[in-house]
């Protein structure tokens, strides 16, 4: 009897525990439960926080101003009120605030009103600003990570530069490190798209190399933003940037000119860094009602693409003429610059033709009996002529 006592007991004692794992099971259940609910709920009010309605909007121009407004408070949704029977298109909203996609949802529509749902997408390179300035990098992707820390050591390098010397040093490193690249998409946001294909990939669109240089110039403090239009004869997207409360346009992939099959060398122009609107309105076209900033109209006293103070009688310079140029050149070489690029103002065709450059650079050299080996881009553009001289490396 004692044995069967023994027995039975120990049954009642495995019964009662596995009665308790069971309850255990249901418990921890209910509790994963409530708070995979409080997460979701948590996220979805936190969306529903941040979407933003819209005035009645009955006008292109009163839709870009909301749009942008949200775009600079970086909100991912909002819902835009039309009335008078006008209906933006989603090319309205990426184009004017220059973003990689949009996603849209007409919730209400009649003749003369529609209630529509926006969802935006942000290209990486800002996410990333954002990310560095608000101290936080919980958010991004573990590539957004990745190109976070090269980022960061790309700003460290310029750390010590001024802050035009640091913005030539993020649009030339851009233009060494990525090939152009163009594919037809085959989904909302192609890597070479954005800062991702270019930094992680080193190939990149139009697109990539504008978002690459929005992060780096944002997170090294520039006001920096976007432009899109038509260059080319083909949609196109460039950065502008803000210097001494003045706006001028940077198009590091109009600058970043490849080897190709009709050009056997690859070398770095700047006739888009920094320029003022003649110079942009030769090549590139956009929309007024699109226009992120107004950008300036003319070269002034102060800037060309850069001043001089960047690198010391080799960038920067701008000259009412080509002669002038050219005999600055000679000047420069004489004091053993090795990197030159200047720029003047148009007078005389002759200027525009390499040998007739050269001669008078090697008249100078001659002169003050100085041999050297170099190399000469001229580059027409509008009204101005671009200069640009490499001395060889002696092997």
């Amino acid at each position: 009897m004692a044995k069967g006592v023994d027995t039975r007991g120990k049954r009642v004692v495995e019964s009662v525990h596995e009665a308790r794992i069971f309850s255990m099971g249901k418990n921890s259940l209910l509790l994963i439960t409530i708070f995979l609910f409080l997460t979701f709920w948590q996220d979805h009010v936190a969306a529903f926080e941040q979407r933003v309605e819209s005035p009645p909007i009955s006008d292109r121009e009163s839709l870009i101003f909301f749009v942008r407004d949200c775009v600079d408070e970086r909100r991912t949704e909002f819902i835009v009120n039309y009335t008078n029977g006008y209906m933006g298109s989603n090319d309205d909203i990426l184009y004017s605030c220059n973003l990689p996609h949009i996603y849209s949802k007409v919730l209400k529509n009649n003749k003369n009103a529609a209630r529509v749902l926006y969802k935006l997408t942000y290209y990486p390179g800002m996410r990333i600003a954002d990310a560095y300035h608000k101290n936080d990098t919980t958010k991004l992707t573990d590539d957004e990570f990745r190109l976070y820390n090269i980022a960061i050591n790309i700003i460290e390098q310029a750390a010590s530069m001024t802050k035009l010397r640091a913005e030539l040093f993020f649009h030339d490193t851009i233009c060494k490190y990525v090939s152009y690249y163009t594919q037809a998409a085959t989904k909302n946001m192609p890597r070479h798209a954005t800062a991702l294909g270019a930094f992680l990939d080193r190939k990149a669109n139009c697109q990539g190399y504008c978002d690459a240089f929005y992060m780096l110039c944002s997170m090294y403090g520039f006001k920096v933003d976007m432009q899109s239009g038509i260059a080319g004869k083909q949609k196109h997207v460039w950065n502008l940037i803000e210097i001494d409360n003045k706006w001028y346009a940077v198009d590091v992939t109009w600058d970043d000119n490849d080897a190709n099959e009709k050009r056997k060398f690859s070398f770095i122009s700047h006739k888009y860094f920094n320029a003022t609107e003649d110079i942009m309105r030769v090549t590139h076209s956009w929309d007024e009602v699109n226009e992120t900033e107004s950008i300036e109209k003319t070269i002034d006293t102060n800037y060309f693409y850069l001043t001089p103070e960047v690198d010391d009688f080799t960038f920067g310079y701008y000259f009412s003429s080509p002669r002038e140029a050219i005999e600055f050149i000679g000047l420069a070489l004489l004091k053993d610059k090795t990197s030159i690029r200047v720029m003047a103002k148009r007078t005389d065709k002759r200027y525009d033709e390499i040998k007739f450059v050269n001669l008078i650079i090697d008249s100078i050299l001659t002169r003050a009996r100085k041999a050297l080996a170099y190399s000469t881009i001229v580059q027409r553009h509008g009204p101005y002529v671009y200069y640009s001289i490499e001395v060889k490396r002696q092997k």
